[in-house]
């Protein structure tokens, strides 16, 4: 399925009361880019804690998580989606990236936006599937000079189980040679890979800005991270971390994702294995997953 310019507005997976919607702004890039940001801000009266830069999946774009945004915002938390360059409402370069350090320096910018917009020292940071990869990333990079008050991992796509086929892989290999921009399927494109639950497969087939397509660079790119995280030396990530799994995944590979996390984190990592599929946001009653997200911040209070 091609990956066309998407139309109207953001479609979220659970719409939020009118009185709990985001607030839709700009992020500018590094580069000079702008890319749609979301923020959720605490209701009135709750008590200020530090900011959530949360990151989405290859697939997905802020609107997938509103449910656990609003959860988050709830507990105090102003809550910063960031929308990943070329993916959900940006129609310039869908499914590209130029390099690693490039989406880095994007992840970077999200989180001194945050910082200034909260009036904060420091941020946690949430990353949900592929996000989650460069969330680890970050983390074990140095996170760029910034503190981060905590890391949560959700079904991280550091070790996933579902890949591109050897075939395309020698294509992608290729085209990086002479047309580092041609699309490639992202292999998630079957959405009982993301969900049991129907209306949230309903809501997936529907979703007109679902990523479906990627290039040959931005999937090197995503390599690069990988290599990046497998040779990051023991303890890289010092931040208290959170791992979060899905025990009918068949996105990501848990057992080597705990292993690799244990390494990254050198044994400090507080894991936790809820039923259901790889978009745990998607549960018929995602309770489990809302409570989760917040003690992992909230053991990090200051």
């Amino acid at each position: 399925m091609p990956s066309s310019a998407p139309q109207g507005p953001l479609e979220f997976s659970r719409t939020p009361d009118p009185g709990r919607a985001p607030r839709r702004d700009g992020l500018r890039l590094p580069d000079g880019c702008e890319t749609p940001l979301y923020v959720y801000a605490p209701p009135p009266g709750t008590p200020r804690r530090a900011p959530v830069v949360y990151l989405h999946g290859i697939q997905s774009h802020p609107g997938w998580f509103a449910g656990s945004a609003v959860a988050l915002a709830g507990a105090g938390h102003a809550v910063y989606q960031p929308t990943r360059r070329g993916s959900g409402e940006n129609t310039r370069d869908r499914g590209h990236a130029d390099s690693a350090e490039q989406l880095l320096a994007d992840l970077a910018a999200a989180c001194r936006f945050a910082m200034e917009d909260a009036a904060a020292d420091r941020v946690h940071l949430l990353g949900v599937s592929w996000g989650g990869k460069l969330a680890a990333a970050f983390a074990a990079g140095g996170a760029g000079g910034l503190e981060l008050a905590s890391l949560t991992l959700v079904a991280p796509g550091m070790v996933p189980q579902v890949d591109v086929s050897f075939g395309t892989k020698l294509a992608v290999g290729l085209s990086l040679l002479c047309c580092p921009r041609r699309p490639f399927d992202i292999p998630l494109n079957d959405v009982s890979l993301f969900t049991d639950n129907e209306p949230m497969r309903a809501y997936l087939r529907g979703d007109a800005h679902r990523l479906h397509q990627a290039t040959a660079r931005f999937l090197y790119v995503s390599r690069c991270l990988d290599r990046a995280l497998r040779r990051a030396p023991r303890g890289a990530i010092a931040a208290a971390t959170t791992l979060v799994l899905a025990s009918r995944d068949r996105i990501i590979d848990n057992p080597r994702t705990r292993r690799l996390v244990d390494r990254l984190t050198a044994g400090r990592a507080v894991v936790h294995e809820l039923p259901g599929a790889h978009t745990l946001e998607f549960e018929p009653d995602p309770a489990p997953l809302l409570d989760v997200l917040r003690t992992a911040a909230r053991d990090t209070w200051q």
